[in-house]
């Protein structure tokens, strides 16, 4: 059923996009009424949402086309046009996008909301292309600040000022059982490299090669050496010595493993570390920690670093409201109602979009509350009874375990989540660009072309320079 809803977003999408816009256009609203005259004529304000499609854009927009047509229907004080600003396909980064957003902002054809990567929203913030949230969080239009988690929106500010938001993020991490590491998450590198050489058995369960031990000791060093908030960046700390011991690594065959024999390796304590993508409060969460660890503690040890930030978050998408838009208010409005509204911020989390920014939502699901889904709806299907019978019960996981009974997480399982997830430290502004940098100059170390020292300083002139160039 969730493919074939899958499906019918997407013809909706195309369906939407065909009939209100033309791709890499976008439409002007400066001939719309302002806030003002629309409410003392009763006529709608149009909303534009441009579209900057990159391949970071949110994933979620496939599932929004449906909401945008009701709230079109609705008595709402506003309607949602939708303009896509299509990226060429060798772009990673979405740039020839953006670069026609902007042409179109310079030339006076701005819409009044932009969905992009949250760095190329960045990028628009310091150009003084988008305006400050926090007066309209104030407004009474839409979501206010409290709404938000903590976190969400201490990621965002700058200056006093928020500038872009998200709706959801995902989480990569990793654990271990408690037994193993002691209960002190965030391990240092010097802690994982000493467990790595002393422990009798694969360091990493599932699929396993010297590659992917790679990527677990380099990604959190190598982006700890950067502070994106400060614009500079320190290479030989902390991604040298990791470098060092990876280029000491054996050879490695990889191991083909099916899931029950990697949660074996797990329970039977000859594989160490799992690796752990949180996409959302939700069953596929509890599924992961209830079939690999049991009702056995874990830790989260998260990927090497000497910053104690061991785990690392991850936000496909954003948005932001033009700074000379004449509808502000409303606009705020539009995009807390699609994006931000209790029903949709459920969605995100059962479709796998991430975690949610909702603080009342994310508090309920964590408390088990809301409605109770069965096992076999989608969430479409859920929205077609009304929203009142069959919701999720996210945090419930029935299935089949090793051990042949069913289990649920505990409380302790649960709050656990949710001390992980408040207390994370979210860094919506990363800039994918400087992590190809990073693993293409280290490539040459790994195929014995450079030193250690020759990489760190290469990398710390070009990523140094990139950092200075976009401060």
């Amino acid at each position: 059923m969730r493919k074939t809803a899958l499906v019918l977003a997407a013809a909706m999408l195309a369906c939407t996009v065909s009939c209100n816009s033309k791709s890499g256009e976008s439409v002007s609203s400066s001939d719309a009424p302002t806030s003002a005259e629309s409410t003392e004529s009763g006529e709608k304000v149009n909303i534009t949402i441009a579209l900057a499609e990159s391949p970071n854009t949110w994933r979620g927009w496939q599932h929004i086309w449906q909401k945008v047509e009701e709230l079109n229907s609705s008595d709402s004080p506003y309607t949602v046009e939708i303009t896509r600003y299509e990226f060429d396909e060798d772009d990673y980064n979405g740039d020839t996008s953006m670069n026609r957003l902007t042409l179109d902002i310079l030339a006076g054809k701005a819409p009044d909301v932009v969905s992009a990567a949250p760095f190329q929203l960045d990028k628009l913030s310091r150009n003084g292309y988008l305006t400050d949230l926090s007066p309209l969080m104030e407004s009474g239009t839409g979501m206010t600040k409290e709404d938000f988690l903590d976190s969400v929106t201490d990621s965002v500010e700058k200056d006093g000022e928020i500038n872009v938001i998200y709706p959801a993020f995902e989480v990569h991490t990793a654990a271990a059982k408690t037994e193993l590491v002691g209960d002190n998450e965030n391990w240092t590198i010097d802690d994982a490299i000493s467990a790595y050489n002393s422990f009798n058995g694969d360091f990493l369960a599932d699929m396993y090669t010297k590659y992917d031990i790679r990527h677990y000791f380099f990604y959190g060093a190598m982006m700890n050496c950067i502070d994106f908030n400060a614009h500079t960046c320190d290479f030989d700390s902390s991604l040298a010595p990791v470098l060092d011991f990876l280029t000491g690594l054996p050879p490695m065959e990889k191991r083909l493993g099916d899931n029950t024999a990697i949660i074996g390796q797990i329970h039977d304590n000859t594989a160490f570390v799992k690796e752990q993508w949180i996409n959302g409060i939700n069953q596929s969460y509890a599924s992961e920690v209830l079939r690999t660890f049991g009702n056995e503690p874990m830790t989260f040890v998260g990927y090497p670093t000497n910053n104690g930030r061991g785990s690392y978050t991850e936000i496909s998408g954003g948005f932001g409201i033009i700074a000379n838009s004449n509808h502000k208010e409303e606009a705020w409005g539009a995009v807390s109602e699609l994006f931000f509204s209790d029903e949709f911020q459920r969605e995100i989390s059962d479709y796998g979009y991430g975690v949610p920014v909702r603080r009342s939502t994310f508090e309920s699901l964590l408390n088990r509350s809301g409605y109770e889904q069965s096992a076999g709806d989608s969430p479409a299907e859920t929205a077609d009874t009304g929203g009142k019978s069959n919701e999720m019960k996210t945090l419930v996981s029935e299935f089949d375990c090793p051990d042949g009974s069913e289990k649920t997480l505990s409380d302790a399982q649960i709050q656990q989540l949710s001390d992980f997830l408040s207390s994370l430290k979210i860094e919506p502004f990363v800039d994918p660009s400087m992590e190809h940098i990073i693993k293409e100059e280290s490539d040459y170390v790994f195929e014995g072309e450079r030193s250690v020292q020759q990489c760190v300083e290469i990398l710390q002139n070009r990523i140094g320079l990139y950092l200075s160039e976009t401060e």
